[in-house]
């Protein structure tokens, strides 16, 4: 993802990452690594986890409707990958 970035470094659209339950800190904690804090936007800032769990089960509870969804929905079921000041 963050080649994506750098290469469209005008790209406006929100980035998910998918993953289970048990990799939730491993995703954050690699979209927080150091190499990232020089893009533009912040890797962190640009990107969300979603769980696998959640995905299916949100997408159980809406698949009769979910081809009318908008992208607005992802961002409802998603964490932001941002670390947390202490």
């Amino acid at each position: 993802m963050s080649d994506l970035i750098a290469m469209q470094p005008n790209l406006n659209i929100p980035l998910y990452l998918v993953a289970s339950e048990d990799r939730r800190a491993k995703v954050v904690t690699e979209v927080n690594r150091p190499t990232f804090l020089k893009l533009t936007p912040l890797l962190s800032e640009s990107c969300r986890y979603i769980s696998f769990t959640t995905l299916k089960e949100q997408i159980r509870a809406v698949g009769h409707i979910l081809r009318f969804l908008k992208p607005e929905f992802l961002e409802e079921i998603s964490e932001s990958c941002e670390l947390e000041e202490l």
